[in-house]
């Protein structure tokens, strides 16, 4: 005899663990930070962006909203065309959260 399998329980999340909110760069305030959660750019686009210094765990600002953009990432202002902001997806963080998260592809 076979018994049926049940799925196991989902863990409930606390409030304080809720997932983390994604949004478009381009849909930030202007002066707010964010962590670079996801790029899905593809080949030409995405090198473009990494060498720009957009990559998933960096922090960036949106200094100004607008086609092109302008971000503050790693130190320097670049301008991003619309296009290129649109595949870019980032969790909003407070502006003092300047905690380093490592890259998991890093080498």
């Amino acid at each position: 005899m076979i018994a049926a399998l049940e799925p196991s329980p989902t863990p409930a999340r606390r409030p304080s663990e809720a997932a983390p909110q994604l949004v478009l760069l381009s849909a930030l305030a202007a002066g707010s930070y964010a962590r670079v959660a996801q790029v899905s750019a593809h080949s030409d686009d995405l090198r473009r962006l990494q060498a720009l210094g957009v990559c998933v765990g960096r922090r960036v600002q949106l200094v100004k909203g607008g086609d092109p953009m302008i971000i503050s990432v790693v130190g320097a202002r670049v301008g991003l065309s619309a296009r290129l902001a649109a595949e870019v997806r980032v969790t909003p963080i407070a502006a003092e959260d300047s905690t380093f998260v490592p890259l998991a592809n890093a080498s």
